[in-house]
C-alpha cells in the first residue's frame, strides 16, 4: 500500500494480544483524528546459537519469514476494518530490531502506540522491551495502550490527566492530552505537584516554618500559565485544575486508576521533567506510569533524531 507522510498513527504489530490491544486503541484514534493507521511489524529471524555470545553470522531474514509477516499483518488490518467503518490503514514490514523499525516509522507520526502485556507491565523485561525503549527513546507521542475496562457509555465521563510541571515537555503533553480529551469529548484534569520533605530534610533540627497555602497559591498561578491559551483552542474541553502536594510519580499513579467515582481513561506525561531525565531512568514519572498505570498512558517527546 502507498505510505502518507503525514496524518499517520503507527502501531507497532507482532502478533500478540497485547498489540492488538494497542491495535484497536489506535485504530479508534485514527478514525477520531482523520489520520491514516499503519501498521508495523519487524521482520528478525531468531537466535540460532543457545548461548548469548555474539554468532560470527548474524541471522538472516526468510522470504518464508516476510510472507508469515505480510500474513500476519493483512489479518489484522481486516480485523481492523471490519470494525471499525471508514478507517484508513496501511502496512509496513522492515526487516531488523523492532524498536529501531517502530523508531524509523514514527519519526513523522502523531502517536506511535505500543502494547502492554496482561500483567500490567511493559511487555517483555524493562530494559529489553520495545515499548520501553520506544517510551525513553521515542518521537512524538508514544502510546502503552492497556484494555479499556470502561463500558462504552462512560468513556466520556472517563478524564484524560495530564502531568505538568513547567518543562518544555510537560507543555508538549498539555497539547496532546488537550486533543485527547476533545477528540473524546473527554474532562481534562490538569495536575502539579510540589514537595516540601526534601527542603525538611535538608533543614534537619532547624525547621523552617513553611506557609503551605501560600505555596499552593502561587503553584496554582504557574498551573493556570502553563494551561494559558489552551482553552480558547479547545473550548468544548472542561478543565479541573489540581495543585497536589506530594512526588509527582505516586500522584500520578493514583490518578490513573479505572475505577471509582471519577476514572482515568489516559494520562499523559512529558518524557522528560525539570530535572533533565525523566525517561531515562528506570524510576522516572513517564517510566513508572508506562509499566505501572491501570490505564493507557501518553509520553510525549520532543521531536529529534534518536538512537536505540
Amino acid at each position: 500500500m502507498a505510505l502518507s507522510n503525514e496524518g499517520i498513527i503507527v502501531v507497532g504489530i507482532d502478533g500478540s494480544e497485547a498489540a492488538l490491544v494497542a491495535a484497536r486503541w489506535a485504530a479508534v484514534d485514527a478514525i477520531q483524528r482523520g489520520a491514516t493507521l499503519r501498521l508495523v511489524h519487524a521482520v528478525q529471524a531468531p537466535p540460532t546459537d543457545a548461548y548469548p555470545e555474539p554468532a560470527l553470522l548474524a541471522p538472516q531474514v526468510t522470504a518464508q519469514m516476510r510472507a508469515r509477516a505480510a500474513r500476519m499483518l493483512q489479518v489484522v488490518a481486516d480485523q481492523l476494518i471490519e470494525d471499525n467503518s471508514g478507517l484508513a490503514i496501511e502496512t509496513v514490514q522492515r526487516d531488523g530490531r523492532p524498536a529501531r523499525v517502530l523508531l524509523d516509522q514514527s519519526m513523522n507520526s502523531i502517536a506511535t502506540v505500543v502494547g502492554a502485556d496482561r500483567e500490567n507491565r511493559l511487555v517483555g523485561s524493562l530494559f529489553g522491551s520495545v515499548a520501553a525503549r520506544m517510551t525513553a527513546r521515542g518521537n512524538g507521542a508514544v502510546v502503552i495502550a492497556r484494555p479499556n475496562p470502561l463500558p462504552s457509555n462512560a468513556d466520556k465521563t472517563a478524564a484524560v490527566v495530564v502531568g505538568v510541571d513547567g518543562s518544555s515537555h510537560a507543555r508538549a503533553a498539555v497539547g496532546f492530552a488537550y486533543e485527547e480529551a476533545a477528540l473524546r469529548g473527554a474532562p481534562l484534569v490538569a495536575i502539579h505537584t510540589w514537595n516540601d520533605k526534601p527542603l525538611e530534610h535538608a533543614l534537619g533540627t532547624y525547621p523552617l516554618e513553611i506557609n503551605a497555602q501560600n505555596i499552593d497559591d502561587r503553584e496554582l498561578r504557574i498551573l493556570e500559565s502553563e494551561l494559558a491559551g489552551w482553552e480558547h483552542k479547545f473550548p468544548q474541553v472542561p478543565v479541573r485544575l489540581r495543585v497536589i502536594r506530594g512526588r509527582p510519580t505516586p500522584t500520578l499513579l493514583r490518578y490513573s486508576t479505572t475505577t471509582g467515582a471519577q476514572p482515568t481513561q489516559l494520562i499523559v506525561v512529558g518524557s522528560r521533567g525539570r530535572g533533565g531525565f525523566s525517561g531515562l531512568l528506570l524510576g522516572s514519572t513517564s517510566q513508572a506510569l508506562a509499566a505501572h498505570a491501570e490505564c493507557s498512558v501518553a509520553v510525549v517527546h520532543e521531536r529529534k533524531p534518536a538512537f536505540v
